[in-house]
């Protein structure tokens, strides 16, 4: 199975598992979901989560190897497999659950298309076409220095630590 969808299964498990709600087949919210996952590893360690690209489409960035996911590819992540996903991959994963899952897909596609990246990639198409446009990596990088990172554990927010500097975590 390939990782991104690996990644896809995992975080549908990751909702299930921390929310106690079942995800259902909402495709808008899986892929604005790992958009924002995508966002999050720039923002925490300056890499990719993973390397498939985001297209610009009227409902935000998709990832069209996910399109149809529920309908054709999705399986139910068996925790046994999480030795094929790295710490990592989990982490921010999980963080991507606890800080968006609670919002609905078309709130999530909302947040994400006032994100610099996205806009850039809807240039020059008309407002309702899907858009062959990819998301530049280097533009969802400048929409992740805007993020604001937040330690779940100890409740505060990573600027606000007097050891902070601004650095990335290392891999």
């Amino acid at each position: 199975m390939p990782k991104l969808k690996q990644l896809a299964n995992y975080l549908v498990y990751s909702y299930e598992n921390h929310t106690a709600a079942r995800f259902g087949d909402n495709e808008l919210k899986l892929q604005m979901l790992l958009y924002f996952a995508q966002r999050e590893c720039l923002a925490l360690v300056g890499e990719p989560l993973f390397e498939e690209n985001f297209e610009g489409w009227e409902e935000g960035p998709v990832l069209p190897e996910l399109h149809f996911f529920f309908e054709e590819d999705y399986d139910p992540f068996e925790p046994l497999e999480m030795k094929k996903l790295t710490e990592r991959e989990q982490f921010i994963l999980d963080r991507t659950v606890f800080a968006y899952g609670q919002y609905e897909g078309w709130y999530l596609s909302e947040s994400a298309r006032r994100e610099t990246s996205w806009r850039k990639s809807r240039t020059g198409l008309a407002p309702a076409a899907a858009g062959p446009n990819l998301l530049e990596l280097g533009d969802i990088r400048e929409d992740a220095k805007k993020v604001r990172l937040y330690d779940t554990v100890f409740d505060v927010y990573l600027d606000e630590l007097e050891e902070f500097e601004g650095e990335v975590l290392k891999p």
